[in-house]
C-alpha cells in the first residue's frame, strides 16, 4: 500500500512538472521551461556529433529537436498517469474478465486515453478512477491540440526568419530601406524568437538562409553605418540566450565586440 501511494505521488509530480513545462513552452510566449530546453540541448549535441555532413544534416536538425521534445512530453505524461493508476490494484481492469490490468496494460490504457481513442479493451473499476480517466483524456486532447499549434507557430517563425534573410540583400546596408524596413522587421522577428526559441535549431541547405549565422552576416554588413548598427543592436539585444560577458552589458560593448559576441551566440545553433 505504501509503495502504491508513493507511485501515485511520483506520478502526480511528473504530471505537474511536465504539464507546466508544456504549457509554459507551448503557450507561454516566454523563454522555454527547463525540461524542454535541456532536452533540446542534449538532442542538438547528439545530433551534431552523430549526423554526418551533408544536406540531410541541415534539413533534419530542427525536426529532430522538435520531435524529441514532443516524444519526451508524451512519454513522461504517459508514465505519470500510469503511476497514478498504480495506486490501486483494480484501478484498471480487463473488460471481459474483470481481472486487474497490471502495469503494462495500465500503460496501454493511458495511451488509449491520451490519444483520445477511449480505453480500448480495458475499463476503470470505480467512479473515482473513471473521473481520473476522463481527466487523462482531456489532458491528451490539450497536448495534441496545443502541440499542433506550437509546431505551426515554430515553423512560421522559421519561415519569417528565412524571408528576412532573403530580403536583406535587396537593400544597401546604408540605405533608408535598411534602416526603416529591414531593421524594424528584424525586431519583430526577435520578438517571435523569444516566444518560439526552438526555431533557432532549424537549419537550411543554403547557408544564406541559416538564421543565426545570417544575423551575424547582417550585423557585419551594417557595421560601417552608425545609425544602422545602432538600430540593429537594439533589435538583436533581446535575442534568447544572448548576453554580454560577465560583469559587462551589451550596451557597453563596442560594435566589434557586440558582433563577436553575436557570432559566439550563433555558434550554439550552427550545425
Amino acid at each position: 500500500m505504501i509503495f502504491q501511494i508513493l507511485f501515485g505521488i511520483i506520478g502526480a509530480t511528473i504530471l505537474i512538472f511536465v504539464l507546466l513545462d508544456f504549457l509554459y513552452t507551448a503557450i507561454g510566449a516566454a523563454p522555454v521551461a527547463p525540461l524542454s530546453q535541456t532536452v533540446a540541448r542534449v538532442l542538438w549535441r547528439l545530433f551534431t556529433r552523430v549526423m554526418p555532413e551533408g544536406d540531410a544534416r541541415h534539413r533534419l536538425a530542427g525536426p529532430v529537436v522538435m520531435t524529441g521534445i514532443a516524444f519526451t512530453w508524451i512519454t513522461l505524461v504517459s508514465l505519470g498517469w500510469t503511476l497514478v493508476f498504480q495506486m490501486a490494484d483494480r484501478a484498471v481492469v480487463i473488460s471481459e474478465t474483470e481481472a486487474p490490468a497490471g502495469f503494462a496494460r495500465d500503460f496501454a490504457f493511458v495511451g488509449h486515453l491520451l490519444s483520445t481513442l477511449g480505453g480500448g479493451p480495458l475499463e476503470t473499476e470505480s467512479p473515482l478512477w473513471l473521473i481520473l480517466s476522463v481527466l487523462a483524456g482531456v489532458n491528451g486532447m490539450v497536448i495534441l491540440t496545443l502541440s499542433v499549434s506550437f509546431v505551426l507557430s515554430t515553423t512560421t517563425t522559421v519561415a519569417q526568419g528565412r524571408g528576412l534573410l532573403t530580403k536583406a540583400p535587396m537593400f544597401d546596408a546604408g540605405s533608408d530601406e535598411m534602416n526603416n524596413v529591414m531593421l524594424p522587421a528584424l525586431a519583430d522577428l526577435v520578438a517571435n524568437l523569444n516566444a518560439m526559441q526552438f526555431a533557432l535549431y532549424y537549419s537550411a541547405e543554403d547557408p544564406a538562409r541559416r538564421l543565426p549565422g545570417g544575423l551575424v552576416e547582417l550585423a557585419r554588413r551594417v557595421a560601417p553605418y552608425p545609425e544602422q548598427i545602432r538600430r540593429l543592436r537594439i533589435a538583436l539585444a533581446p535575442l534568447p540566450g544572448f548576453d554580454a560577458p560577465e560583469g559587462q552589458t551589451l550596451d557597453a560593448l563596442s560594435d566589434a565586440a557586440f558582433i563577436a559576441r553575436l557570432d559566439a551566440w550563433a555558434q550554439r545553433y550552427t550545425v
